[in-house]
């Protein structure tokens, strides 16, 4: 997006590149916030995430952005007696920082939050419709008529239910987690490759499934051939 289209107190999806920018790989960390922002924006290089706008960063074109995180650690400052019973020197201040666990020794998530200067152009609105390339779901109906091939109607049935569990699986997924929009559109895919073979295996009242048969049928060369007989 242009920054002048950046609305703060909006929320909108990031998209982080595989390659962050060297301004922001080298960036000087002074403080804890600013590393576990710097690490967690690392982990996150080739995902899409929800973030608020909170303001405009000072490089030009940059926004400040907070995002939801959930804390791993916290840091808990301990009261005069407790360090006493510790037996700590009198006199000082201290805390204790590592992971809380229940007694099944699962580790306890707490809210947390991060925050990021960004390039103004990662930001998409949040409605936005992706759109699969051609080549990609060329690729992906490739795959399926690959497959298929020899498979009977009944089996073609159960794959076409298969893929629409898929289906319905990431795009709960992505109610949660905005990366998992891309394979929703694979998925989606998949599953209309699924329904037109069905559909042409049921209407020709075929016994088996064969993709050289079809006219509809698409190869991906060289990674998909169709199996030569």
């Amino acid at each position: 997006m242009r920054t002048r289209d950046v609305v703060v107190g909006e929320t909108y999806i990031a998209n982080i590149p595989q390659r962050l920018p060297a301004r922001i790989r080298d960036e000087p960390v002074e403080t804890a916030a600013q590393w576990q922002a710097g690490m967690q924006l690392h982990l996150a290089r080739g995902r899409r995430f929800t973030v608020t706008v909170t303001g405009f960063g000072e490089e030009p074109d940059t926004v400040v952005v907070s995002r939801d995180v959930p804390a791993g650690r916290v840091t808990l400052r301990l009261a005069a007696e407790q360090a006493a019973a510790l037996d700590l020197a009198e006199g000082q201040e201290y805390e204790i920082t590592g992971v809380v666990t229940d007694a099944d020794g699962n580790a306890i998530a707490f809210p947390g939050t991060v925050v990021h200067t960004i390039p103004a152009r990662w930001l998409r609105p949040q409605g936005e419709r992706l759109e699969l390339h051609p080549d990609t779901g060329h690729f992906h109906r490739a795959l399926v008529c690959r497959d298929v091939d020899g498979m009977t109607p009944e089996e073609i049935d159960q794959a076409v239910g298969k893929a629409l569990e898929q289906l319905h699986h990431v795009r709960g997924l992505a109610l949660e987690d905005p990366t998992f929009d891309w394979s929703v559109l694979t998925a989606e895919a998949d599953h209309r490759e699924w329904l037109r073979i069905a559909e042409r295996v049921r209407t020709a009242h075929l016994a088996a499934y064969d993709p050289r048969a079809d006219p509809d049928a698409v190869e991906h060369p060289p990674l998909i051939r169709f199996r030569q007989t």
